[in-house]
């Protein structure tokens, strides 16, 4: 069984494309020379939306600028999964804002697109607080953990703040996940090194790869919204038959960049080795591992 390759593309949200069809060519783009770099998968960050601001010329209120993300998201995931076909490359496709039309729910949701076979996504499950107050996105959290399995590997999705938490990893632990798919946003750089080194534990603490990737900049829309520190990275368990330090492929933490952004290629993430390790003999991991029987001794 073949390991898996992955671009993961740390995108600048400065670059300003000018359309929806624009932002769509690009992306298209990126899937087509990771097909020529031999990719399997594309993975871009969360709120992968704020890129399609740039584009948004109306300026108007925050609920309005909401439900014109809404309207996007619903034409571009189905135009992604066309350019996903053409070039056979995966997507990770970020993630945006979703409404349940049942319940009228909005979501952070994050979809990961295939060329041979159905879409799937995961919601977040932990909202930071601008998530939870904000007048036009206003989250409500996700309550499931997706695994989905793909050329014979077993995948999974958290998304940024997901992956701080340790609980999540404990149920992640005893799923035998060989990949993990982490898109993240953080403003500042201590928001990139909590969740990158978090991601980097989660590795040692799954006994897994992961995958995670962050915008850089800031919409060039005129308005206000900040800039982000981003990278990417592939992590791996610190076991001395993956080279000692648990990092596989990293671009560091960076606040803005020229062009459409940085993108780290990683070349043949060794999950065939990281699976054997996991079901074999690691060096010390104890498998999933409860806590239940621990008591807590007051000195």
């Amino acid at each position: 069984m073949k390991d898996l390759s992955v671009a993961l593309w740390a995108v600048n949200f400065n670059y300003a494309v000018k359309s929806q069809a624009d932002w769509i060519a690009l992306v298209t783009a990126q899937l087509e020379e990771a097909a020529a770099q031999k990719m399997d998968m594309l993975v871009i960050p969360e709120h992968i939306s704020e890129s399609w601001i740039n584009y948004n010329s109306s300026h108007a209120s925050e609920t309005a600028e909401g439900e014109w993300v809404l309207d996007q998201a619903a034409q571009i995931i189905p135009l992604l999964q066309d350019a996903v076909k053409k070039t056979n490359v995966a997507l990770a496709a970020g993630s945006s804002i979703y409404r349940d039309e049942k319940t009228g729910e909005k979501f952070n949701r994050a979809w990961v697109l295939f060329p041979d076979r159905p879409a799937v996504y995961h919601d977040k499950c932990v909202l930071t607080p601008p998530e939870k107050a904000s007048e036009a996105y206003s989250f409500n959290p996700g309550d499931k953990i997706t695994t989905f399995e793909w050329r014979g590997w077993k995948l999974s999705m958290m998304i940024c703040l997901d992956i701080e938490m340790p609980m999540l990893s404990h149920i992640l632990a005893g799923l035998d996940i060989d990949m993990l798919i982490v898109p993240t946003l953080t403003t500042k750089q201590a928001g990139y090194y909590r969740v990158f080194n978090c991601a980097r534990a989660r590795a040692v603490e799954i006994m897994t790869a992961v995958c995670v990737v962050g915008a850089v900049g800031g919409p060039a829309d005129g308005i206000s919204r900040g800039s982000y520190n981003g990278g990417a990275a592939v992590y791996v368990p610190s076991e001395e038959i993956f080279g000692h330090t648990g990092i596989f492929a990293d671009i560091p933490v960076h606040d803005c960049v020229n062009g459409i952004g940085n993108i780290l290629y990683a070349k043949d993430i060794p999950l065939g080795k990281i699976r054997e390790t996991r079901r074999g003999q690691p060096e010390a991991w104890p498998g999933p591992w409860d806590a239940d029987h621990i008591k807590i001794r007051k000195a």
